[in-house]
């Protein structure tokens, strides 16, 4: 794994810790504000959620994709292709 891969996942995992953080501040504001309001962040701590499992699932991919890929008999076997079929 290159020093770029290893700094985009460090990163990456920051930004997933600030979201979680922020999250949990954000739903501790709600019960302090009027109805209509409480609704509305509700809905914005959902979607910042869903955002915060996307970084994780984003994180997961990138470690994998990172790993050098091992045969049968535990050898990296060179393989660099992606696991997925989006192009890059």
């Amino acid at each position: 794994m290159s020093a770029a891969d290893t700094e985009f996942l460090r990163l990456l995992e920051k930004d997933i810790d600030y979201f979680e953080r922020a999250i949990e501040r954000f739903e501790e504001l709600i019960p302090r504000v009027s109805a209509p309001i409480q609704d509305q962040w509700r809905l914005q701590a959902t979607v910042r959620r869903n955002f915060a499992m996307e970084l994780e699932i984003l994180l997961d991919k990138a470690e994998a994709s990172a790993a050098p890929r091992r045969n049968k008999r535990g050898q990296n076997d060179g393989d660099t292709k992606h696991s997925d079929s989006a192009p890059y």
